[in-house]
């Protein structure tokens, strides 16, 4: 885990925005670099430049002296562009010369902001990144589960007597442990499969159902009188402190997905969504954390199916069935993001079906993909950009036509600083895993991470727990599931 400090004087926001401005200098830069590789090649004077990767490493690893240091050395190296083509030592193209410009103004600001970020860091009282702090809530809600736990094996404990009603979190493993959604607040039973009206719903709909949690005191745990099919009329925004609990009936939801944006403590069980057209059929964005996306059945969305992005983090995905024509799930969005350094991300016993790509793609943040079941994927399984962290663990990989699990070839010359590291997996008929490990290894995320709780079952197994059990479950499936041992 990357931990930086952060300083009670100054304040977490603005030393986080320091960090933030001098992650955006140094990714410039990076930006730039990859850019002139891709123009010239490895030659000497592109070769000369391999100390970006050392300033972005050390940044990103909270050694800001040795970044202070190194970002030193790599200013001196762009200021001598100018000096070579004077000199006719070495020969400077246009557009060498334009990236040493860029990257100079760029290294300046922020060789001026990490001195500033020293200062304070050196000046005031320093303690652990709030993102990362055990709140009361967190300690609280683990006693809780601690004192009445259910035999959390990952997949079943769901359907168990321990686990009816609003014990559901009880079950809750991973990155999301601790979550209780709508547990505090009051049940609401949906009756109505209408979406009549997305500005003021009635009582009865599902709309009307996840708006309640916005007055309810504790939130509201969302249940249903009956199967039924809930055809969207716009996306449905999830409010913090919220359960959607579709055990005991099947429940599929279609036309728009769901969106969880700026909530915690967020519950989703149990439904199918399927059909979103131009949009995710589960969107987890703008700093939502503590989220448990739960036997979901997702399928059919022409944007991707479950992303979680922009600052979220403390996420588990897990038993889900999850199919798609092309994309399937993004962890952080873009290289820029950078607010996704604190992303962290629980992939675990899901079922992902002939999808083409992004299961998941990860960048910035640390993504644990453990125990999951892949079959047929077309371009890759799991793959990573910008620093991301990646630990693959126990999955099972059955290929098609596409043998290769990441995104590598032969002469690959894309980005390699994310950390893609396979422990344990089973690759079968003929299946490849090219690790990528220019930025180092990765420990276990249960001496990582404080609390970090996921039972894994062995690789031999988990085909048939995870094809028995995965998505919606209903009627005799569920008994079907619970038989498989």
């Amino acid at each position: 885990m990357v931990s930086s400090s952060w300083t009670t004087d100054l304040g977490f926001s603005d030393t986080n925005a320091l960090k933030n401005g001098i992650n955006k200098n140094l990714h410039d830069i990076e930006v730039g670099f990859k850019v002139l590789q891709f123009e010239l090649g490895a030659s000497d004077s592109v070769t000369r430049f391999d100390r970006i990767s050392e300033v972005v490493d050390k940044f990103l690893s909270s050694n800001y002296s040795g970044t202070e240091r190194s970002l030193g050395l790599l200013i001196d190296d762009l200021s001598s562009c100018g000096e070579s083509n004077l000199t006719g030592s070495v020969y400077i193209t246009e557009g060498m010369t334009d990236f040493c410009d860029s990257g100079l103004v760029q290294a300046r600001q922020a060789q001026i902001s990490l001195q500033k970020l020293i200062q304070c860091i050196n000046t005031t009282t320093t303690t652990t990144d709030p993102p990362f702090l055990e709140t009361t809530y967190d300690i609280e809600s683990r006693n809780k589960y601690t004192q009445n736990r259910c035999n959390a094996d990952g997949t079943k404990c769901q359907y168990l007597p321990c686990a009816r009603g609003k014990n559901l979190h009880l079950c809750a493993v991973g990155f999301a442990f601790g979550v209780t959604g709508g547990a505090e607040g009051l049940f609401y039973s949906v009756y109505r499969s209408d979406d009549i009206n997305t500005r003021n719903p009635p009582p009865g709909s599902l709309r009307h159902a996840v708006n309640f949690a916005l007055t309810a005191k504790g939130g509201v745990w969302i249940t249903f009188r009956y199967s039924m099919t809930i055809r969207l009329n716009d996306k449905l925004w999830i409010n913090s402190h919220t359960t959607i609990d579709g055990r005991g009936v099947h429940v599929v939801i279609e036309g728009y997905g769901l969106a969880i944006a700026r909530a915690e403590n967020v519950v989703i069980h149990n439904v199918e969504v399927r059909s979103t057209g131009q949009s995710d059929t589960v969107h987890v964005f703008d700093d939502s954390r503590r989220v448990w996306i739960d036997h979901l059945t997702s399928t059919d969305g022409n944007l991707g199916l479950v992303s979680v992005v922009q600052g979220s983090t403390d996420v588990t995905i897990s038993n889900c069935f999850l199919s798609s024509t092309n994309y399937n799930m993004l962890l952080g969005a873009a290289d820029s993001d950078i607010v996704d350094r604190g992303l962290r991300v629980t992939v675990y016993r899901n079922w992902f079906d002939r999808s083409t790509q992004r299961m998941p793609h990860c960048r910035w943040g640390y993504c644990h993909v453990s125990n999951n079941y892949y079959r047929g994927w077309k371009y890759y399984a799991i793959g990573g950009r910008a620093h991301a962290k990646i630990l693959s663990e126990k999955n099972v990989f059955e290929p098609s036509n596409r043998r290769e699990i990441t995104p590598w070839f032969a002469n690959f010359r894309s980005d390699l600083t994310p950390t893609i590291q396979s422990v344990g997996d089973l690759l079968l008929h003929g299946a490849t895993f090219h690790q990528f490990l220019t930025m180092g290894t990765l420990r276990d995320p249960q001496i990582e991470f404080v609390h970090y709780y996921l039972p894994t079952v062995p690789t031999q197994m988990l085909p048939r727990l995870v094809t028995g059990c995965s998505g919606a479950l209903f009627g005799d499936r569920v008994n079907r599931c619970l038989s498989i041992h």
